[in-house]
C-alpha cells in the first residue's frame, strides 16, 4: 500500500495557521505504523515547562520535528513534518 504524505511546506503552513486551536494529525511512525494525535501546537495556557524544554523544542524543530501537546496523554509529543498523512 502506498502512503501519500503531505507537502512539508503545507504542513508548516497549517501548523502555523492553527495557532492555539485544536488539531488532529495522522502520521507514520518510524516503524511504519500510523498514529493519530489530537492536540495543540501552541497551547494558550501555561503548560508546565522550563528552559530545558524550550531548548529541546528548538532542537527538534531544527531537525524537522513538530511538537504537539496531546490532550489524551496530557504530555508533549512530536512528529516529523515529512511523515504527515493528514492534518486538520
Amino acid at each position: 500500500m502506498s502512503v501519500f504524505y503531505m507537502n512539508v511546506t503545507t504542513v508548516r503552513d497549517v501548523v502555523k495557521a492553527r495557532g492555539t486551536r485544536f488539531s488532529t494529525v495522522t502520521f507514520t511512525k518510524k516503524d511504519g505504523s500510523y498514529r493519530t494525535i489530537n492536540g495543540l501546537f501552541r497551547p494558550s495556557s501555561k503548560i508546565a515547562g522550563n528552559a530545558k524544554g524550550a531548548v529541546i523544542s528548538k532542537a527538534l524543530k531544527a531537525k524537522g520535528y513538530v511538537p504537539i501537546y496531546s490532550v489524551v496523554d496530557k504530555s508533549w509529543r512530536c512528529f516529523h513534518e515529512s511523515h504527515v498523512v493528514e492534518i486538520n
